[in-house]
């Protein structure tokens, strides 16, 4: 499995929420395995999961 950072991640799983443009095949890939995105017909859509991924890496921190 393709390791992806925090990051790479949250940027990936935003492109596929905009729709606007595919990460590689690969990072695909590697979502799917983590279950944040699935199959819907020919397009990717972010799963709840995915989306509390997005949601936990902009929590504020308090320190």
């Amino acid at each position: 499995m393709l390791s992806l950072t925090k990051q790479a991640i949250a940027a990936a799983l935003a492109l596929i929420a905009k729709g606007d443009e595919a990460p590689s095949d690969a990072v695909i890939d590697a979502l799917l395995a983590r279950e944040l995105v699935r199959r819907v017909g020919q397009r990717l859509e972010v799963t709840p999961y995915g989306k509390s991924y997005c949601r936990s890496m902009h929590t504020p921190a308090w320190h």
